[in-house]
């Protein structure tokens, strides 16, 4: 065998073996979709990871509806096959091992037993403002037209079972306790139904649960939804519909949107870009060219899935842009191989520079995109990094061998670039040509501050249409508000994290906040009980004796038997039970307390060993009013979090412009630098980096123009963009020097269409992540290429003509 043969032989061998390991390691790794990886900043993911902490973001509703209006059934049969569904769902939820705080139902006689767990601790529940309306029942006739009631009531039929309630509270007072009940819906539209949660009209049923796994990443929610499905199959019953609703649907919508479009968009990508290089060489070797970023790929998905421990979606999808920055190096090789004059050693010694800078500013500008607040930013830059420096290590191998140039022989040099330059034969075409840039420039730099930023993650939310149809039947039925706000209080015990809950019950009341849902009612904390038992002995002991001579006076006239209220009287004489918490959660409303209580692993939850807080959650409207009332508070107390979507866009904004500015200015430093450093003249710097100044102003423009505010996505084309673009401005800086290579015209030029390619094809995207990623970059490489071809010579002061003539000596 010839030792060149042999040579080729091992070069193959080497880069097929790193490709079929990355390949095989790449098959392993789990591909998902986080949502919280698109967070920035510790302050926001740590938000969302408190309330997915609670369970909050874990929640599944299931909404039930019957769906045959023509079906000759009363409302009352239509009931009945609600809750049947609804409770064989429950059943079969509570035996998952994906789901725990099922809620589907209350027990039955379930207002009997509450009332009966809390009479007794009656007094350590009623707040000042309630004693003063009893006081004003006692007052005058008030006492007189209470106990003609109750008598009224004993009389009837409905009052017959309550016989020993009336005895045991005359004044009515469990009527406050049920207050609170209804404290816990919240502004939720239920009423109960047997224990199930109907809605106002009878026609729909309300389960919801929480999911031990985490329904913000897609691989976890597709487990999840499958349980569920199996579930539907098996409990409902005809005419009974489901809907899902919560962060499941949402997610599963985006993660199913995203690998549709990779499904389409990779291979047409692929044959677009085997075509065009096809097509542009002219040459059937060009096609093991375009196979060494696909070597690359395997590799680098499979170090970025083990460093991560799996792989966005979204990440992936980034993958069609570094097929087209990962050809680049393989083109410019090739095509100096085959085209250039001289020694391969010769061509390869000058094409050696060019591709130095151009990796140290493209991965360098990755580098700098490692340091982003957004966790997938951070793993596109990984992916990216891996990527780029494989595919340049597998260009230097196996370009040489797939050219097999013969040592000493002449290439003829093809006359295909002039063309594109006949703008620049004269010194006036030259002068429109600056003027029209600079034009770009200044019409960037005023769009540039005229965007806005938004942290509003909907933007990059791609929900089917049956899942908006779902979310607004809900809100419709339950009168759910989108934009709700949860306090969230933090302690390490729970009479600690009663107690702060306390003090945000009281804040909200001061400012008249209503749609409060809370447990401060229910289960106040320690300081709260010990001052209300306090007002309710003073409260007795100001009415002394009188009372009891009153009542028991008034009563015998009204027509009650001499101490029927004798248990009543005994109560007041008891001391006062404080409420004991962890007695309540073993009650009848355990699930509804629950859901708004987390307790750790040591105290009877499930949860890692971080997790040692206990957690107390309060549901408001997101209001500003709410805002301004636990802004104090948020600041004197320690552990109070205001957990806000409008808190959050406004952190995600103002971290987002944060990051904008801080990578942007690192990124431009870091190519500016590298480009000083490599050419040690500002002027020449100036001129590899004008495709960028382009690049970035044509993208502003068109954000402006279209209406677009800026996002985390937006980000991480500017990143990308200054990493591509740059190249293009060193190819051909190097290419108007006296060592440069005559078929950088040409490589660029068809590096460019590739990359457009590339991006071209996310344009047709369906979800709005990738598809403003497609049509934003395409806008940006749109305006480099042909900057470097027309303006970057012009600033060095070369022309298309100098280097055609150079190419032809």
């Amino acid at each position: 065998m010839p030792e060149t043969v042999k040579h080729a032989a091992l070069r193959w061998t080497l880069a097929l073996l790193i490709a079929g390991v990355g390949l095989f390691f790449a098959m392993q790794v789990k591909l998902g979709e986080n949502a919280l990886d698109l967070l920035p900043g510790e302050a926001v993911r740590g938000d969302l990871e408190l309330l997915q902490q609670m369970g909050m973001v874990d929640r599944v509703f299931i909404s039930l509806e019957f769906v045959q209006p023509d079906h000759p059934l009363s409302p009352d049969q239509v009931l009945a096959k609600l809750t049947k569904s609804a409770e064989a769902i429950g059943r079969g939820l509570a035996a998952s091992p994906f789901f725990n705080k099922v809620v589907y139902r209350l027990p039955e006689g379930y207002e009997y037993l509450f009332l009966d767990q809390l009479m007794p601790s009656l007094p350590a529940l009623l707040t000042a403002e309630e004693l003063a309306e009893v006081a004003s029942q006692l007052e005058g006739e008030g006492l007189r037209r209470t106990l003609l009631e109750d008598f009224s009531l004993l009389n009837s039929l409905a009052g017959l079972p309550l016989k020993d309630h009336i005895r045991r509270d005359p004044l009515g007072l469990a009527r406050f306790l049920l207050t609170r009940v209804q404290g816990l819906q919240g502004e939720f539209a239920v009423r109960l139904e047997n224990g199930f949660f109907a809605s106002r009209d009878g026609k729909n049923c309300l389960v919801w649960a929480e999911s031990t796994k985490a329904l913000t990443d897609s691989y976890q929610a597709e487990e999840v939804k499958d349980e569920i499905d199996t579930i539907f199959a098996q409990a409902l019953l005809p005419g009974v519909r489901a809907r899902l609703i919560g962060s499941l649907p949402h997610t599963l919508a985006n993660a199913h949107t995203i690998q549709r479009d990779l499904r389409t968009l990779l291979p047409i990508a692929t044959c677009a870009l085997i075509a065009l290089l096809l097509f542009a060489l002219r040459d059937i070797r060009a096609f093991l060219v375009i196979l060494i970023p696909f070597l690359a790929a395997p590799p680098a998905i499979a170090f970025l899935g083990h460093f991560m421990g799996g792989l966005s979606a979204i990440a992936l999808g980034f993958g069609i842009v570094l097929l087209g920055i990962a050809v680049d190096f393989a083109i410019h090789m090739y095509l100096a191989l085959v085209k250039e004059q001289g020694t391969a050693a010769d061509i390869l010694a000058r094409l050696k520079r060019p591709m130095i800078m151009a990796v140290c500013t493209t991965v360098g500008v990755f580098v700098v995109l490692l340091t982003s607040d957004v966790p997938s930013h951070r793993q596109m830059a990984l992916l990216a990094i891996t990527g780029v420096l494989l595919a340049v290590f597998l260009t230097w191998l196996l370009v040489p061998v797939i050219v097999r140039r013969k040592e000493g022989s002449a290439a003829r040099m093809e006359q295909g670039a002039g063309p594109l330059f006949f703008l620049m034969q004269s010194a006036g075409r030259k002068k429109v040509l600056f003027a029209v840039w600079s034009l770009l420039l200044a019409t960037g730099a005023c769009a540039w501050s005229q965007l806005s930023f938004t942290g509003d993650l909907r933007t990059l939310d791609m929900p089917a249409e049956e899942v908006v149809a779902d979310d607004q039947h809900f809100r419709d039925t339950w009168r759910f508000q989108e934009d709700q706000a949860f306090i969230v209080v933090s302690g390490p015990d729970l009479a600690q994290a009663l107690d702060r809950n306390d003090l945000v019950y009281k804040s909200l009341a001061a400012h008249g906040i209503s749609g409060v849902q809370s447990l401060a009612g229910i289960m106040p904390g320690l300081v709260s009980q010990t001052r209300n038992i306090a007002g309710w002995k003073a409260f007795w002991a100001e009415q002394g004796d009188d009372f009891e001579m009153r009542l028991a006076a008034l009563s015998e006239a009204v027509g009650f038997a001499q101490g029927a209220f004798s248990p009543f009287l005994e109560f007041l004489k008891k001391l006062p039970t404080p409420v004991e918490p962890t007695s309540l959660l073993g009650g009848p409303l355990e699930p509804m307390l629950a859901a708004m209580l987390h307790l750790p692993a040591e105290a009877g939850g499930q949860r890692d060993e971080k997790d040692t807080d206990v957690l107390v959650t309060t549901i408001v409207p997101d209001t500003e009013a709410v805002r301004a009332a636990v802004t104090d508070l948020i600041a004197a107390e320690k552990g109070v979090h205001l957990l806000s979507n409008a808190n959050w866009r406004h952190q995600v904004e103002t971290l987002l412009k944060k990051d904008v500015l801080r990578l942007s200015l690192m990124a431009g430093l870091l190519v500016s630098c590298i480009t000083l450093f490599f050419f040690r003249s500002i002027r020449i710097s100036f001129a590899t980096l004008a495709p960028v100044l382009s690049a970035l102003s044509a993208m502003a423009v068109f954000c402006y123009l279209t209406g677009n505010s800026l996002n985390m996505m937006h980000l991480l084309m500017g990143i990308m963009v200054i990493g591509i673009s740059v190249d293009y401005g060193i190819f051909i800086v190097n290419a108007c020097r006296d060592t440069g290579l005559a078929t950088t015209i040409r490589a660029v030029s068809i590096c460019a269409i590739s990359t457009l390619t590339g991006f071209g094809v996310l344009a047709f995207a369906q979800h709005p992540a990738l598809h403003s990623l497609g049509v934003t970059v395409l806008v940006g490489i749109g305006a480099a290429w042909p900057t470097a071809l027309w303006i970057t010579p012009v600033i060095i002061g070369k022309s298309a003509g100098q280097l055609k003539v150079k190419s032809e000596k």
